[in-house]
């Protein structure tokens, strides 16, 4: 959320999306609404639609980025950035600047932009919260507390449901007469059973619809002498699945082999029985058991040669496996960078997310001439192998290997160098690529 301060002459407006803001001299609608689009995409973005022209259209402006925990600052022309830190404030402005001045400030806690000299007549008009749009402004200001404000009232609103649960359990205590209970299955249970019963005894016994006295009914369950008085208690409806029982003596279940009945026996013609081969012996032929044929050689050779195989590949898979060198560059200011994830050098650099690996870290190195690129070189490492990317920067990227020669990069093209090699930025920037042992 940012305040602005509002306008009448209508010469400057101010565009808002997200964490960024720009005030910016005031242009066409379309050209307003371009920029807009641009402040939404992000930082880099605002800057390329700015100088889309060149710099000599570039129109005046001022930019600020408060989100990812610091604050990007850039101004061209008569605006003023002011930003409050706990060490306390700092002015940033463009005087003396052809272009525009960027910066990047960590821990700031609010950032503010103004168009000077200030007119009174706005000075004293309340600044309004702009979240997203486009208004007439000559100042602007973000606060890092405004920002974090936010999510208390979202995470409100997530609570605020809770209180539902409370309402339904006070109307479940009071008494409700006039509602069914559904959840009474005494009626339905002896449905799918005694039906069936009385479908057996009917098709079975075929007992006439008549009237049967007491004496009638005890009667059957005395004709067997051998059965249960309680077996009528035990029968279920599923009886008429199993068929009546049958009983057996214990002869009965006996296992018996059957007898071996000799084969029919066939006779053939004599001069057929006579010409058959005579069947060989049992006790034929002079192999001990012992003797190996040549054409089990094969299988047997195969089997001892699968285990060596086997064995090998056990031992190679014992050995311990040789860590992968950890690679870094070293500054010339003393700082030590790792290359785990890749590094993007540069005077403000820009971290692009890529689909192939992790998102690259940005590295900020600084000269007095100031002609080193925003994002000027990606360092990185692909496989054992560290790889220097020139970003198409303005002054491009050399490289010296160790006991070589200068060679100067192509833009956009990686060249693999290995430890030892120094990458020279220009203006005195450099970096020497190591590893530790």
């Amino acid at each position: 959320m940012f305040d602005v301060q509002q306008t009448t002459t209508g010469d400057w407006a101010v565009v808002a999306a997200g964490t960024r803001a720009l005030v910016v001299e005031a242009q066409d609608a379309s050209a307003l609404r371009a920029l807009a689009s641009a402040v939404a995409s992000g930082f880099a973005a605002t800057l390329e639609a700015l100088a889309a022209d060149g710099f000599a259209r570039t129109p005046s402006f001022g930019l600020i980025d408060g989100g990812a925990g610091r604050a990007m600052v850039a101004v061209r022309g008569p605006v003023v950035a002011t930003v409050r830190t706990a060490a306390g404030e700092r002015r940033i402005d463009a005087e003396g600047v052809s272009t525009w001045v960027e910066q990047q400030v960590a821990e700031a806690t609010a950032v503010a932009l103004a168009v000077e000299p200030a007119d009174a007549a706005d000075a004293r008009r309340p600044a309004l919260p702009l979240a997203d749009g486009i208004v007439w402004g000559t100042a602007v200001s973000w606060a890092g507390t405004v920002a974090s404000a936010a999510p208390a009232v979202v995470q409100e609103q997530k609570r605020a449901p809770i209180t539902a649960p409370v309402a339904l359990e006070v109307q479940a205590d009071e008494p409700q007469q006039d509602e069914p209970q559904p959840a009474q299955p005494e009626p339905a249970q002896p449905d799918p059973v005694h039906p069936e019963r009385v479908n057996v005894v009917a098709d079975e016994t075929r007992i006439p619809d008549t009237t049967v006295s007491e004496a009638t009914i005890a009667q059957p369950a005395d004709t067997d002498a051998g059965t249960d008085p309680d077996a009528d208690g035990d029968a279920t409806g599923y009886d008429h699945l199993f068929g009546a029982t049958m009983v057996r003596s214990v002869e009965d279940a006996a296992v018996r082999q059957a007898d071996e009945a000799e084969p029919a026996r066939i006779d053939l013609p004599r001069f057929i029985t006579d010409s058959a081969p005579a069947r060989p012996s049992a006790e034929a032929g002079d192999h001990d058991g012992l003797t190996i044929m040549s054409g089990s050689l094969g299988g047997l050779l195969g089997g001892r040669q699968s285990e060596q195989e086997h064995e090998r590949d056990n031992e190679h898979e014992q050995l311990p496996v040789a860590p992968s060198p950890r690679f870094f560059v070293d500054l010339a200011d003393g700082r030590r960078e790792y290359l785990e994830p890749p590094i993007v050098v540069g005077r403000a650099p820009v971290a692009s997310t890529t689909a192939r690996g992790p998102a690259p870290r940005p590295v900020t190195v600084d000269s007095a001439e100031r002609d080193i690129s925003r994002s000027h070189t990606t360092i990185a490492v692909e496989g054992d192998t560290v790889v220097v990317t020139d970003l198409h920067s303005r002054n491009g990227t050399m490289i010296v290997l160790p006991g070589k020669q200068p060679q100067k990069l192509r833009s956009g093209e990686p060249t693999a160098v290995i430890a030892g090699t120094v990458v020279d930025l220009g203006s005195g920037v450099t970096l020497t690529v190591g590893e530790d042992a």
